[in-house]
């Protein structure tokens, strides 16, 4: 799943035309259409309102931020702010990128946080 068809399946399930979703959100529909298609990163200036007016919430919301980010080749909005105040936590991440750490290990590194 790309952000374009996250936000394509979202304003369909929620009934609305790639206008009346663009006048929603305050931006042209040839822009919206650009974005669904994946022609366009995700715009950062309009989280707050394709959350919104998407009804974007609980799980899903870590599936946009993921998929935001990814459009952009970015880390997630929603824990940019604390890999950017914790030194330690890019210290880490950046061990773990060299020595290739799999996802068992990760998963294992997670279980122990929730101990």
């Amino acid at each position: 799943m790309t952000f374009g068809s996250f936000i394509k399946e979202r304003r369909e399930a929620l009934g609305y035309t790639v206008r009346g979703l663009a006048a929603m959100l305050g931006m042209t529909h040839t822009y919206l259409k650009d974005i669904e298609h994946g022609n366009k990163p995700a715009p950062a200036n309009f989280y707050d309102a394709f959350i919104a007016e998407l009804r974007i919430s609980g799980e899903n919301l870590t599936v946009f931020n993921d998929l935001a980010a990814q459009s952009k080749n970015a880390v997630s909005p929603d824990i940019a702010g604390y890999i950017n105040k914790s030194n330690i936590a890019r210290v880490a991440l950046r061990r773990a990128r060299d020595l290739d750490i799999p996802d068992e290990k990760w998963q294992a590194f997670i279980d122990t946080l929730e101990d």
